[in-house]
């Protein structure tokens, strides 16, 4: 039986179900904001050398995310979510010993593969190979699980440091989570099924090459909000509880903040999921960046109230649901069936945008000794992209494939 035509139920549940699971190891990179404080106050670093790892972290793994799609197609998407789960638990063993520079650097390297192993790439195969009828709602499901680890993991690696400091919080967390993701890793690439030759042809026959792709309007557009998100994201994601911190809230206040803008995010992405299957994609992808760019306004305005609240909410909302708007505007715009090499493509935009949102945020807070003039870029650039995504269009019905 081939899931072609097929909605979120029975095995196509149990198989999105542990793709959630899967996708809960993305958490554990939330947990570089709440550690910028803890390294740079016991080491000496600064906040710009912190985050000089980030280039390793986003360097492999937006080669990873490129190349990824390739991957799992010649070995199998098993091996692939079996092996990144495991790579989770020793980069983070690994940091947990750190005290130089270069060791930082080794282990954000090693975990910019595991997170291309349980990447929203992969994840998207799986869920897109399934689901037929639903599928917004199947991503934003599956997708929702990296927001629940944000959501706890903070909170957890805050409350472990109180009783065994950093370090020792690192490394119970390096392995409790992998272990428990494992059996869920091998049922997720073992039960993925192959559509039927007909229906294969027939859905390769409307859908744009990566080659064909890269002559397109679309895809440009599409690669430069991709970047502008991953440096926003980046950026605010690794300042987030030190620029509270810095406002005078204790770490506890500071983590629980992050913590519930994580968590908004988890509900957005089931949320726009079942909304996404009922509007155009650009649209909903339109209205996240109008989020993004509320939220870079709003920090201006922080830590006061109302802007706060706004700010958790608009921010926690326009951050999580790219990754379900993403992959449904690559798919309408240029044929779901090439979505893996596409929009892998397209995640090499992390190799710069995701490093240098993070360096230059942390940078200009080093030389300033204030993150304002960053929030001034991040306001401007988000409306600015806003714009542009008025030019994007369904490429795919344009042209032959």
């Amino acid at each position: 039986m081939t899931p072609t035509g097929t909605g979120l139920r029975g095995r196509a549940a149990a198989i999105v179900l542990a793709c959630f699971v899967c996708q809960l190891g993305l958490g554990y990179m939330y947990l570089f904001g709440p550690l910028l404080p803890e390294v740079t106050g016991e080491l000496g670093w600064s906040r710009g050398e912190y985050a000089t790892a980030r280039y390793f972290y986003f360097g492999v793994l937006g080669v990873g995310l490129a190349t990824v799609g390739h991957l799992t197609a010649r070995i199998g998407v098993r091996p692939v979510l079996v092996g990144a789960t495991a790579l989770i638990g020793v980069s983070f063993s690994l940091l947990a010993g750190i005290d130089r520079l270069w060791q930082l650097w080794a282990a954000n390297a090693l975990f910019g593969v595991a997170m291309a192993g349980v990447s929203d790439v992969v994840i998207a195969g799986i869920v897109t190979n399934w689901l037929e009828r639903g599928r917004g709602l199947g991503l934003g499901i599956a997708f929702a699980a990296s927001n629940v680890g944000g959501l706890v993991l903070p909170r957890v690696f805050g409350i472990l440091t109180d009783d065994h400091g950093w370090r020792g919080a690192l490394e119970i967390l390096a392995w409790v989570g992998p272990l428990a993701i494992l059996p869920f890793a091998w049922i997720a690439g073992g039960q993925a099924p192959a559509r039927e030759v007909d229906g294969t042809r027939a859905l390769a026959s409307a859908a744009l090459s990566l080659r064909e792709a890269l002559r397109t309007r679309t895809f440009w557009i599409l690669f430069a909000a991709l970047s502008l998100y991953f440096f926003f994201f980046v950026g605010m994601n690794d300042a987030f509880v030190a620029s509270f911190l810095d406002a005078g809230m204790s770490r506890g206040e500071a983590l629980r903040l992050y913590s519930y803008a994580v968590g908004a995010g988890g509900f957005s992405k089931i949320l726009v999921g079942f909304v996404a299957d009922r509007i155009a994609p650009r649209l909903g992808l339109q209205i996240d960046f109008a989020l993004l760019a509320t939220s870079a306004f709003l920090l201006f305005f922080l830590p006061n109230e109302p802007f706060l609240t706004l700010f958790l909410i608009t921010y926690g909302l326009g951050v999580a649901a790219r990754d379900v708007i993403f992959p449904l505007v690559v798919g309408n715009s240029f044929g779901e069936h090439t979505v893996p090499q596409i929009y892998g493509a397209m995640s090499i935009a992390l190799v710069v945008s995701g490093s240098t949102g993070s360096l230059l945020t942390q940078t200009i807070f080093d030389r300033t000794g204030s993150y304002e003039s960053a929030y001034t870029l991040y306001a401007v650039a988000t409306t600015v992209m806003l714009g542009l995504l008025f030019w994007v269009r369904r490429e795919v019905g344009t042209r032959g494939a």
